[in-house]
Parts: structure tokens; sequence; C-alpha cells
């Protein structure tokens, strides 16, 4: 992770609304801009902010109604706070886009976007493949079902899209959030007042999926490179993009949000970046287990120092009766520039506490580490320099 802060990323020329603008002037201006959150300010000074998830959640609400009714008071920043600072406060918010302040005026806005465009060239995200990212249990919807059903799915998930599937499960297209509000707020006299062929009132959020169905997206598969597909998006100014297999079928969404979720969870002073998969961790849990095993990484850094990331996999299974769960994990030491693995483990650690079992999974690769670095010290140490060369290869000499 590169040293930059707010400043050097942030967004300076943004684009605001007065607290007493209507609802559907600044879903308008979302519209205009492709923009999904507009702070509020008045007579100079920050207040709060409204995103499209907050109208999202209250689309049935009065277009002409006042816009503080669904304001909310993000969290903030400086201009010399961190990127890395940022991006952890987003992930544990879930707000993608963070005001940045200098006392109470509103200086600029850094989101999501600002921070992955930024970080298109770095190497952690480089090595990141779609599967790392992805979100697999995703819930697929077809042509005829309500955009209701949408919605509310979306709402109930923060999810920015979803696939819209055939009958054999390929991909037909998506539908996202951000056409929901242009739909319905775009032209509220139509939205209030439609009637079918008999004269009665149509509920917009039963019209079928298929009337706000996204066709053009780009292909992408679980293989994919990362920071190839983050480049499309940014590029289109898309959220995310279903991920689909070799035959188009829908295996999960890859979104924008999941990459920073990723590079949170990945952090760690020792220049250590830890990787998890298989079973989800909450931002919190995650934050602990890097305290509880600090002192583990610290050692295996000084072991081997272009040691540059842990991958740990971990999966969640029955233990003896249906009330107990036990952990699977797998662990994998990796060196830097891609340069293979350092040591893993062969077979899954096997335990009913997750931290206990992490400890102990920890304690076995760094006896590996430490046998495997010593015997290469065996091998190496003994060669000494003598008028400019090195000489003195194999065993060292017997006293």
């Amino acid at each position: 992770m590169n040293l930059k802060t707010a400043k050097d990323i942030m967004t300076k020329n943004v684009k605001t609304a007065s607290p007493d603008e209507q609802i559907k002037k600044v879903v308008s201006k979302m519209e205009r801009y492709g923009i999904k959150e507009v702070p509020i300010v008045e007579n100079g000074i920050f207040v709060g902010m409204v995103t499209y998830y907050d109208i999202l959640d209250f689309v049935r609400a009065d277009p002409e109604e006042k816009v503080s009714t669904l304001m909310i008071k993000p969290p903030i920043v400086s201009p010399d706070t961190p990127i890395g600072d940022v991006i952890t406060l987003m992930v544990k918010t879930g707000v993608e886009a963070i005001p940045v302040l200098d006392g109470e005026k509103l200086v600029g806005l850094i989101s999501d976007y600002d921070i992955l465009k930024s970080l298109l060239n770095d190497r952690r995200i480089k090595g990141l493949k779609v599967r790392d990212v992805m979100e697999e249990e995703i819930k697929v919807l077809t042509e005829d079902e309500s955009v209701s059903e949408a919605r509310r799915w979306m709402r109930h998930n923060r999810w920015n899209m979803l696939p819209v599937v055939d009958e054999e499960g390929k991909l037909l297209g998506a539908i996202t959030s951000l056409d929901i509000l242009r739909t319905f707020y775009k032209k509220p006299k139509e939205k209030l007042g439609r009637k079918d062929r008999a004269g009665k009132a149509i509920n917009p959020f039963s019209m079928p999926v298929k009337s706000l169905i996204i066709r053009d997206l780009p292909e992408v598969k679980p293989k994919d490179s990362v920071s190839n597909v983050l480049k499309s998006l940014l590029d289109r100014n898309m959220k995310g993009v279903p991920v689909v297999d070799d035959e188009k079928k829908v295996v999960g969404l890859f979104e924008r949000w999941k990459v920073l979720d990723k590079l949170a969870e990945r952090k760690f002073k020792e220049g250590v970046w830890l990787h998890f998969s298989g079973f989800p961790l909450k931002i919190e849990t995650i934050e602990l287990i890097k305290d509880y095993l600090k002192s583990d990484i610290r050692k295996m850094k000084q072991i081997c120092p272009d040691l540059e990331s842990i991958n740990i996999h971990i999966k969640k299974i029955h233990g003896a009766t249906p009330e107990k769960w036990n952990y699977e994990i797998k662990v994998h030491l990796l060196k830097s520039a891609g340069r293979g693995e350092v040591v893993t483990s062969k077979e899954p650690w096997y335990g009913y506490n997750l931290m206990f079992t992490l400890q102990d999974a920890f304690n076995r690769l760094l006896t590996q580490l430490q046998k495997k670095y010593k015997k290469r010290e065996g091998k190496n140490y003994y060669a000494v320099k003598r008028g400019g060369a090195i000489r003195g290869r194999g065993k060292p000499p017997k006293r």
C-alpha cells in the first residue's frame, strides 16, 4: 500500500445539494453526473450526506419531499488521513464515499472509485483473481420476477446489482439499483399515475425485471485478473458485474466494494498481507486475528524477509453435534514477486475454536519455517570472503 493521503486522490469538484432540495432533483443529479453519493451543504457548512442506498430504501417516498428527510451523518476524514485508514473506515462503516473536511468545510469526497483507481497498478491487487474476491452466494433473478423482489434483495444485502438468468442459469443481463431509482424518480407523474388497460392503477414495483435489464455487460470469469476487471468497471463507471463459467452460467458477483474489503483484511504492519478465503469473516474478527497472531507473523518475517502474504483458507464444518461446529484451516506462506510458496500446510488443521486452531496452525508452520531456513543456513554460513571471492562451499569443516 502506498503512503498517499486523502488529499492526494480525493475528488475536489464535488456535486452537492442543499437540505431543502427535492429528492427527485438529487436523483436527477446522481444520474446526470454518474454519482451515488451527494454531500449536503448549508451556508457553506457540511451537514450530512445522502446516498442512493438511502433513497432506494425509501423509494416510495414523495419525490417532491426534501432530501434532508433521508440525510445521514457519515464518517468523515481530514485531507491528511492515510489511504489505508480510509479503506479500513469504509469497510467498517459500509459507507462507499467519505467526505473530506477541513474544519467544517467540505474540501473533497473520497470514494471507492478514487481509491481503486489509484491502486490499479498496486502489486497486491494485481496478484488477485476474481475468484478471490467475488461473492458466490448470490441471488439470481429471472426475467419475469418483479422489480420489488430485486429491490428487496439489494436493500438487505447492499448489492449494487443482481444477475438475470434464463431457465438454464445462463446470464441474460443484470438489473442495478440505480436503474430502479432512474425509472421511478425521473418521471414521478408517470410513477404515480400509470394504469393498465382496465383502468386500474399499476404498482411500478410489480413490473417485471426484464423491463430494466442491462444486457451489454463485460464477460468476467473466476480466473480473470482483478486488476483488468477493475479497470473495465472503472472505465464504464460500473459498481459490479456478474461472474460466469465457460457455459455462461452465473457463479458469482464481482463488486468493486469487495476489493476494498480484501485490501482491508490483508493489511498488516509488518509488511505481510493476510488473505482469507472460504468461510466469510467479519472485519472485527479479522482485526482480532491479526492482533492474536501478531507475534508469530513478526517471527516469520524475521526468518524469511521476503515473505509477503499468508493465505488462510477457513472452512466451517459440523462437529460432534448439530449445535457444535469445527473449523478446517489450511495455510500457505508465499514469497514476494510471485516466487512461490515458502511453506504450506499439507493437511488441514481441525478444531472447535477458531483462534486456538489458527494458533496451532501458525505454531507448526513457524516450526517448519525455522527448520527450512536453518537447514539452508547450514549449507551456506561457512562460505567466507577471501580476496574478494566467495570460497568454501559444501559442509562446514569439522573442528
